[in-house]
């Protein structure tokens, strides 16, 4: 007798040997034991994760001769030769290589006639999706309303290119992954009765490849079986599988945390002269980093081996949660234009050192700055002193306030700002900015100025850009600095006080530290933005506006 790979051997046989589908499984025995089943199944869900299996369980179930019954006996005539695929009531048809109307219009003849030995004539319709359109439509009103004694099952792992005409007339089971839990546990039992031993590592490996499908899983498995006579291990699977050492991968690590691009670079090189296939070793990095973050964040769902704990251990503070989730970014743009780039090595490279860059998110950034000001506030630099201010009766009153030491400097900065500020909203809006141009500035404090109006007309047509000043105060200082509008009189004598900066230096403390007032009512026509006047001075020169 010829050699039955592990799929094939080890194939489940009845409901309750079905891995990882309990939910199906369940579902289909009760509606066996209450007489309820239904003349069309839709099984979808990922390869080799069990509905051909199913579906074969189920004819079995169906026309096994102590049935219908939810436990086939596995030795009458009908389910050994179900079993078998050769069973004359059966059919077992690829929608991949019977595509056509033609197909569907012999499957609808054929329906009409009754059983040859068995209770139902059982139609398995495996990838249904490849089925043209003509046959889709052909099979409609057969599927809808089948002969009593027939039943189709149809399989899918593309759910959505199935017509809802289809999908309306079947009950519908969605196959889902198997666990790595239940993978592993499988491998083992069957290691047990094959008389072969696997170690943890090559274990996690072989689960980790199948990507949840049962039947990849025992395909590698098989493999390694087959090319190796004693106990299974990490390194002869990474080796069959074409993977790196796992010293590789976390060196490359280790050095993608300090930075050196050096070292990374020289890896790739090794890596490459080696005959190693680079897109394999992205697929390693991504799943060694993927295990780090799960481990860092919660050991206990980590998949990983006894052995290999003091390597994670080691390395679960290298990054932060946010890098984690840039560097595994990085590395699926990678692996995705990698397959289509005619030097991938190249491209590898490239976002490898992009990772090993310093990264902070806008999160971090924020708090540092935040830590950065409560810092300066806290060193003594802000002193109270009284501040000025001037009243209608042209008096000048005190008042107290925080300052700065040499606010007088930062004051003339408010005061070139301004001039931007309005400048660039007349620019942009020279019809309802005019009352901009009647207003005088007053610097109350390094942090905060006050925009003085004659009138309610002009405080109005202030307000209606209060929200755009205050955005470009903040943006061009880099500070948050309090903006408010007051309607006062303005007289001829306010006028004459323009650009007026009164420094400690030049007032007592004990009196006043410092008073700025600004009408821009001219100013505006003749300011030049200060990038202008940065290039200009690069020059020699001075930047002038032309009215």
């Amino acid at each position: 007798m010829s050699y039955l790979v592990l799929a094939r051997k080890f194939r489940p046989q009845n409901f309750d040997e079905v891995i990882g589908q309990e939910h199906i499984s369940q579902t289909l025995k009760n509606a066996i034991l209450e007489k309820r089943t239904a003349h069309a199944y839709l099984f979808s869900g990922p390869r080799g994760c069990g509905k051909t299996t199913m579906a074969r369980i189920l004819a079995k179930a169906l026309n096994c001769k102590e049935g219908p019954t939810t436990q086939p006996c596995g030795v009458c005539e009908n389910c050994k030769e179900i079993g078998k695929s050769a069973s004359v009531d059966v059919f077992e048809i690829d929608a991949a290589s019977n595509t056509g109307v033609d197909n569907i219009r012999e499957l609808r003849e054929n329906v009409k006639f009754s059983a040859a030995n068995s209770k139902y004539k059982v139609y398995i319709i495996d990838e249904v999706h490849m089925l043209s359109t003509g046959a889709f439509n052909a099979l409609l009103k057969t599927l809808e309303e089948p002969p009593e004694h027939v039943v189709f099952i149809l399989a899918t792992t593309e759910q959505h290119k199935i017509p809802v005409t289809i999908l309306s007339r079947c009950q519908r089971y969605r196959f889902k992954l198997i666990s790595s839990k239940e993978i592993a546990s499988a491998i083992k039992n069957i290691g047990l009765k094959e008389s072969f031993e696997i170690d943890d590592e090559a274990l996690n490996i072989v689960v980790g490849a199948s990507g949840g499908s049962m039947r990849d899983a025992l395909s590698l498995l098989d493999q390694a079986v087959s090319s190796n006579s004693g106990k299974i291990t990490g390194e002869y699977i990474r080796g069959l599988l074409g993977l790196l050492p796992k010293e590789v991968i976390a060196l490359v690590t280790e050095n993608l945390a300090k930075g050196d691009m050096q070292a990374i670079l020289k890896i790739v090189k090794d890596i490459s002269e080696q005959g190693y296939n680079v897109l394999q070793f992205a697929r390693d990095l991504r799943d060694h980093l993927r295990r780090v973050m799960i481990y860092s964040i919660n050991p206990e769902i980590a998949e990983i081996s006894s052995e290999e704990k003091k390597l994670y251990e080691t390395q679960k503070t290298l990054f932060t949660v946010s890098r984690h989730v840039r560097m595994n970014n990085l590395l699926s743009k990678a692996l995705e234009e990698m397959r289509w780039h005619d030097q991938p090595r190249i491209l590898l490279e490239m976002y490898l050192l992009k990772m090993s860059e310093p990264y902070y998110n806008v999160g971090e950034l924020i708090n540092k700055i935040t830590e950065l000001e409560k810092n300066v506030k806290s060193s003594g630099n802000y002193v109270a002193q009284p501040q000025a201010v001037y009243s209608d009766d042209k008096k000048t009153v005190l008042q107290d306030d925080i300052s700065v030491v040499d606010g007088a400097a930062d004051a003339a900065d408010l005061i070139g700002v301004w001039r931007e500020i309005v400048s660039e909203i007349t620019r942009k809006h020279p019809l309802t900015s005019q009352s901009l141009n009647k207003t005088i500035v007053k610097i109350i404090s390094p942090a905060s100025i006050q925009i003085v109006v004659a009138n309610k007309f002009d405080y109005d047509g202030v307000m209606e850009f209060f929200e755009q000043i205050s955005k470009l105060y903040g943006r061009k200082t880099g500070l948050d600095i309090a903006v408010k509008v007051v309607v006062e009189n303005i007289s001829v004598d306010d006028k004459k006080i323009e650009n007026e900066i009164v420094s400690k230096e030049e007032q007592p403390v004990s009196t006043v530290e410092y008073k700025v007032e600004e009408d821009l009512k001219e100013s505006a026509k003749t300011a030049v933005p200060s990038h202008i006047e940065e290039i200009a001075r690069k020059f020699g020169a001075n930047a002038v506006k032309k009215i």
